[in-house]
């Protein structure tokens, strides 16, 4: 990012209850992400050790000494590379759902402090008005039904009801925007179309490499984008949000999954333009099977 933070690791020190939901999800999947390759390096760590602490017995190396091993070795990263696509998949794909779920819960908070931000020509009858025991709990209910709504929209469509509603905007930098709404309609894609691309994805992506009838190979960098962009996002939005409408905000230090980041609270002091092919999902741990493809290698065909 810009400014040097490692968004993939860090979280604030304070934030309100829904992004703290939103930060502890991303965790969770963000270490799902990671198993297999964490995995499999802890064993080929163990599998050098062993062929150092025997090579003066085996002058021919350890493979021939514990043959089954490596034999299980090389399976491994044969299944570790095979899954990784797969594992992008449903790390992208749950990491939209949690920022949209994110918004649902903020945007939820909102109009319940602010119950005027509620006032439009839609109709409501008696019956589920008296549905409810009391003023506040059919404010709830009306915010719920209005984000409820909401979540069938685009994104952008979200973006300018917070604008034109809330008076706020949902993100600052457009290039994080852009790469989160890269990433939800490829999640859309793998959900509706298991990931073959159609017309409305080369539309909305302007990937003019892309081919439609193609399958989308999702990868890690996919995927390490879109968490970057979402927990970027989140982390602005929540403080403005909260200061607006009053949101308690709680400390997170105390919460197992509250991170400074890889290079600390500052961000890195020295900071050279940076992809996402050295970015970590957790601590110093590489982003497994993270690697800048060429041009169509997103694309198989079918």
């Amino acid at each position: 990012m810009a400014d040097g933070r490692d968004y993939l690791t860090w979280t604030p020190s304070l934030a309100t209850e829904a992004a703290c939901r939103f930060y502890e999800q991303h965790s969770r999947d963000i270490q799902h992400a990671a198993s297999a390759s964490l995995i499999l390096k802890e064993y080929e760590h163990l599998l050098n050790a062993v062929g150092s602490a025997f090579s003066e017995i085996a002058p021919d190396g350890p493979e021939t000494l514990f043959p089954g091993h490596y034999q299980r070795r090389e399976r491994m990263r044969k299944t570790v590379k095979d899954l990784t696509p797969a594992s992008a998949e449903l790390g992208l794909t749950r990491c939209v759902e949690n920022f949209l779920s994110y918004l649902s819960d903020i945007l939820t908070d909102a109009l319940i402090a602010r119950p005027e931000l509620l006032k439009s020509q839609e109709q409501v009858s008696l019956e589920e008005v008296l549905e409810h025991g009391s003023i506040d709990d059919f404010v709830s209910w009306a915010a719920e039904k209005r984000v409820a709504q909401l979540s069938f929209k685009g994104l952008d469509e979200i973006a300018q009801y917070i604008s034109k509603r809330l008076g706020l905007q949902l993100h600052r930098d457009e290039t994080d925007w852009l790469k989160l709404k890269k990433g939800v309609a490829l999640r859309n894609l793998i959900v509706h179309r298991r990931s073959i691309i159609d017309q409305r994805f080369i539309h909305l992506t302007k990937e003019k490499s892309l081919k439609k009838g193609d399958v989308y190979e999702t990868t890690m960098n996919d995927y390490v984008r879109t968490a970057e962009s979402a927990m970027k996002i989140v982390g602005e939005f929540d403080t403005e949000v909260s200061t607006k409408f009053s949101i308690p905000q709680r400390d997170t230090t105390t919460q197992r999954w509250f991170s400074e980041g890889r290079w600390g609270p500052e961000g890195r002091p020295s900071h050279p333009q940076r992809t996402t092919t050295d970015a970590s999902l957790q601590g110093t741990q590489p982003v497994p099977g993270a690697r800048t493809s060429a041009p169509g290698a997103h694309q198989r065909e079918r």
